[in-house]
């Protein structure tokens, strides 16, 4: 049965391999035999993974993402956690969308499972 998964990428890009590994699983869901719906939520430190100036092929992040999108899966930033780190909508990518805290709120809570990196 299809199901509604969110995956939280909390830790920030650099040095680490939560986001890279975060969206490897996320791409494997949205693949895998049921299919299911997947939305990415970049939040706390890891909206910094979700600027343009991300260097994504040094990060290891392009081709999941391409498989994700390829997939219908979605990338979010969340809005609260951007403003609290001063980082502004414009520096988000273009194929990651900018949520209010609310919605991000909503989006989690709907979800049948979710996963944290």
């Amino acid at each position: 049965m299809k199901q509604d998964v969110v995956v939280l990428l909390t830790r920030a890009p650099c040095g680490r391999v939560h986001i890279p590994e975060g969206l490897r699983a996320a791409r494997g869901i949205a693949a895998g035999f049921d299919m299911h719906d997947v939305t990415v939520i970049f939040t706390q430190d890891g909206v910094y993974g979700a600027r343009e100036a991300v260097d994504r092929n040094a990060l290891n992040m392009s081709g999941h993402v391409a498989d994700l999108e390829e997939q219908d899966g979605q990338m979010v930033a969340d809005g609260a956690a951007m403003a609290e780190r001063s980082i502004e909508k414009s520096e988000i990518d273009d194929d990651v969308a900018v949520w209010s805290d609310d919605r991000v709120t909503a989006r989690i809570r709907d979800a049948d499972r979710t996963l944290d990196f």
